[in-house]
């Protein structure tokens, strides 16, 4: 599942990050700390970084839309918003 515009949509086709480096950093408020992982672009052409939270007893991955302050996770056929989540960084 992917979301756009509001709403939950299933993909077919999708990557899988394989690389080894990776940690998961508590954030909240959109602060996009060195090193986040991009997952995409607004239609405004906004970053977009990979984020997750912890709901309904699941870690579930999601986008962090900085000018927004907060993380969106597909549930349940709609886009759910947390202003605490935890954002992936890239070692160095």
């Amino acid at each position: 599942m992917c979301l756009m515009g509001g709403e939950e949509h299933h993909k077919d086709n999708f990557q899988v990050l394989c690389e080894q480096r990776f940690d998961w950093v508590t954030n909240h408020g959109g602060f996009i700390p060195p090193g986040a992982v991009e997952g995409g672009r607004t239609s405004d052409g906004e970053i977009l970084y990979i984020g997750r939270v912890y709901h309904e007893d699941s870690r579930t991955v999601g986008k962090v839309q900085p000018s927004h302050g907060l993380c969106y996770i597909p549930f349940n056929g709609e886009e759910l918003s947390f202003e605490d989540y935890e954002i992936l960084i890239l070692r160095r």
